[in-house]
């Protein structure tokens, strides 16, 4: 099954779902398959008859039966799902399972023309069309909603409609959590944005980095051009950003633009502007979508996918949060280009993390273009990207809410954390420059208490060199370990390690004496 799983088209009547699905499947390599087309196959009559003769309810349970079919097969299918299938108790659920869910949005004016005459005859039109298809895009609202992709099929042929969606699917990447969602890379994305939000959002509050203020008036310009009133709050990035009072100031902003249930925030810039713009989401009204356009390539491959959102503490980093799946992830790698070198040299920390934890193609494509990547490579740097996001939207989608297998994510996260708070949050090190001196800290423990061989750690420690990210903190050992009870994975002021068995075989929970935590520090600070 294709990582994507099924693709389904849902939409109102004469949306075109039934025109574009055979066009899609063949433009994608994919066996397309019609709801209503099994529908009637199965009881030998025209969908009109059996839903006049045998009743909406039986009609809507043969619908569903057709889909539930659909969904069971083991080739990646397109679908053009009935239009009053996922509107029915339990569907949403159903297609989140399985299947990406695309929308093909029509005003009425377009819906009523592709219908034609024959609109008045149809069961759920019968007598006064437009009225009803007013009626019915209400009632179908909030499952509509829930589609993880939205095309705009007005003034499109059917050909532009299938070239949209291949465009959006081909290369992204599905997190398949109760609420899945769609990682996307690839240039261009900032004025797509659309394409993500709720349906039935008609004010958004973007919060944005100062420093990318280009990039989110690019967005905010498009939104406004479908008629979406944008709010704009910026604000200095970096930890500064991570604080109760940015929190509760942005909250204040979402309240004074009116933001209710139906509407959406969005995080543009980097991780610090996703995770406050996150918990902001998640607290406000008890919880409104979000979106998340990570400008940086650190965010992009690390903190961007997976829904933590969190603020810091006095004490610490990240101490204060909750698990709040955004709507979306849109990497526009053209933003990659105005990046600092130590910026952009620094997040391959987390990019040579996740080949240590994940091994098997991630690691072989991180080693055959981390040079190129490094160079700038366009082609190189959306291949490392999507190969991270990859993996993590894997891990995540098995353990949303970090109870067992995604800890191995926090690989050199236990240090790193100690350090950056010892050196000042974002004044000292920087993350990903922490991260991969506590990779270096991890690896001699991994060789030392997990017998991982000297070799595979090593090669992290040669690829950590070739990214130039070979800083050591000003920092005694003792002063290290003394942080190491801080940490948010600690358990009665013992911190749980992540280390390495093998390149791809991570062992979490691992608890090391102090003793072995200073020598391995003391050997990493000075080699």
């Amino acid at each position: 099954m294709s990582a994507l799983g099924h693709i389904v088209l849902v939409g109102m009547p004469g949306s075109g779902k039934s025109t574009v699905a055979p066009l899609l499947a063949a433009r994608l390599g994919r066996e397309a398959v019609d709801v209503d087309t099994e529908v009637e196959r199965h009881l030998q009559m025209s969908a009109q008859r059996a839903f006049d003769e045998l009743g909406e309810q039986r009609f809507r349970a043969e619908e569903r039966a057709a889909m539930e079919r659909a969904l069971g097969s083991q080739r990646p299918l397109v679908i053009a799902g009935g239009g009053g299938m996922v509107a029915q108790p339990g569907a949403v659920e159903i297609l989140a399972r399985h299947a990406t869910v695309v929308f093909l949005d029509a005003s009425d004016a377009v819906l009523l023309d592709h219908l034609g005459p024959a609109a008045v005859d149809r069961p759920l039109l019968a007598g006064a069309p437009a009225d009803a298809l007013h009626h019915l895009r209400v009632a179908r609202a909030h499952a509509h909603g829930h589609a993880q992709l939205r095309v705009a099929v007005d003034g499109l042929c059917p050909g532009d409609v299938v070239e949209r969606i291949a465009g959006a699917v081909s290369g992204a990447v599905r997190v398949a959590t109760p609420h899945p969602y769609l990682v996307r890379v690839a240039p261009g994305l900032r004025e797509q944005v659309g394409e993500h939000l709720p349906v039935s959002a008609r004010r958004v509050v973007l919060i944005a980095d100062q420093a990318v203020a280009a990039t989110a008036e690019v967005i905010a310009t498009a939104l406004r051009g479908d008629r979406v009133t944008v709010t704009v709050v910026s604000l200095p990035g970096g930890e500064q950003a991570k604080q109760w009072a940015v929190a509760g100031h942005l909250l204040e902003r979402c309240s004074d633009a009116g933001l209710d249930r139906d509407d959406c925030i969005i995080a543009v810039g980097g991780g610090s502007i996703g995770d406050v713009a996150g918990l902001v989401a998640a607290t406000y009204l008890r919880g409104v979508a979000w979106l998340g356009v990570p400008t940086t390539l650190l965010a992009m491959v690390d903190s961007a996918v997976g829904g933590k959102t969190a603020v810091n503490l006095r004490r610490g980093k990240n101490l204060a949060g909750v698990f709040w799946q955004p709507r979306a992830v849109l990497c526009d790698t053209d933003v990659l280009d105005t990046l600092s070198d130590r910026s952009f040299r620094s997040a391959f920390a987390e990019v040579v993390k996740s080949s240590m934890v994940g091994g098997g193609g991630l690691a072989e494509l991180v080693d055959d273009r981390l040079t190129a990547a490094l160079a700038r490579d366009p082609k190189a740097l959306a291949e490392l990207v999507r190969g991270c996001c990859a993996l993590k939207a894997e891990v995540v989608a098995g353990d949303e809410r970090e109870s067992g297998r995604r800890a191995i994510l926090n690989y050199g996260h236990t240090v790193g954390h100690a350090v950056e708070a010892l050196t000042g949050l974002g004044s000292g090190l920087d993350h990903g420059e922490a991260v991969a001196f506590g990779m270096r800290v991890a690896g001699e423990l991994s060789v030392a208490q997990s017998g991982c061989p000297p070799s595979v750690i090593e090669h992290q420690d040669d690829l950590l060199d070739a990214c130039t990210l070979t800083v050591r903190p000003a920092l005694a050992a003792a002063d290290i370990v003394a942080e190491l009870g801080s940490d948010k994975k600690a358990r009665a002021g013992v911190p749980r390690w992540v280390l390495l068995r093998d390149r791809g075989e991570p062992v979490t929970g691992i608890v090391v004496e102090g003793e072995a935590v200073g020598a391995a520090l003391s050997e990493a600070l000075v080699r």
